[in-house]
């Protein structure tokens, strides 16, 4: 392996939790060093992480691997960190519906579609709460207003006070349907986290999921919308 690949390897290691992790050269240099190789030169590394395609340069210098070039990647290196990609599927949600939106809320909705195909019913309501969660708090940050939805400690509200702020908030429109579909996996996402003595069915994700869908839809539709700068007319 060249300097330059363990560079990109290195680089695709970062993102696997996080998709949008970006990294200096000087720094991939540094760990390549520390791991026992010879000096790196970070010239030469850069102007390879320019020139491949796997790359995308971010800002200040930094470089991150292309959304679409991790597949490969996973094929080739995950073997090396015992982990398997996990399978395209969309038997809860359609994972394109949250394509290019965060690297995190990606995978999180990955979980929840291989854990409901594998029958692990609890993870994938606990992961489909985590995913409302996560989306109601995008919606306020995109809008700063997250300070609205913290304890006096400065932390996020657990989701049943995101809930009860969201509902209450005059400004935000969800659809009655969307309501309930949060209000639906809050109750089972309680008992699955919570309830020593409850285990989920297929049945119970089956009955509220297309209520899922529509909570989860309305809050990406209104978190992206939030994202948009508003153009000003000139008279």
């Amino acid at each position: 392996m060249t300097s330059n690949e363990r560079a990109v390897a290195l680089l695709w290691f970062h993102g696997l939790d996080s998709t949008d992790v970006n990294l200096k050269p000087a720094v991939l240099c540094k760990e390549i060093e520390y791991a026992g190789y010879a000096r790196q030169n970070t010239s030469r590394i850069t102007k390879a992480l320019e020139a491949d395609k796997r790359t995308t340069k971010g800002s200040n210098g930094t470089f991150r691997i292309r959304v679409d070039a991790r597949p490969d990647l996973d094929v080739k290196y995950l073997s090396y960190v015992e982990q398997r990609p996990l399978p395209r599927s969309t038997s809860v949600l359609p994972a394109d519906m949250f394509h290019d939106t965060r690297g995190y809320i990606e995978k999180v909705v990955a979980q929840i579609n291989v854990s409901y195909d594998i029958s692990l019913y609890d993870c994938c309501a606990v992961m489909c709460l985590r995913l409302l969660e996560t989306l109601i708090i995008e919606l306020y940050e995109a809008q700063g207003r997250a300070n609205e939805i913290k304890d006096g400690d400065g932390h996020f509200l657990m989701f049943s006070g995101l809930l009860r702020y969201l509902e209450s908030d005059r400004s935000i429109t969800i659809g009655r349907n969307g309501i309930k579909g949060l209000k639906d996996f809050k109750l089972l996402g309680d008992l699955s986290a919570h309830n020593r003595r409850f285990l989920a069915r297929r049945d119970d994700i089956d009955r509220i999921r297309d209520g899922m869908r529509v909570a989860a839809e309305e809050l990406l539709h209104l978190w992206q919308a939030a994202l948009i700068p508003v153009s000003v007319n000139s008279p």
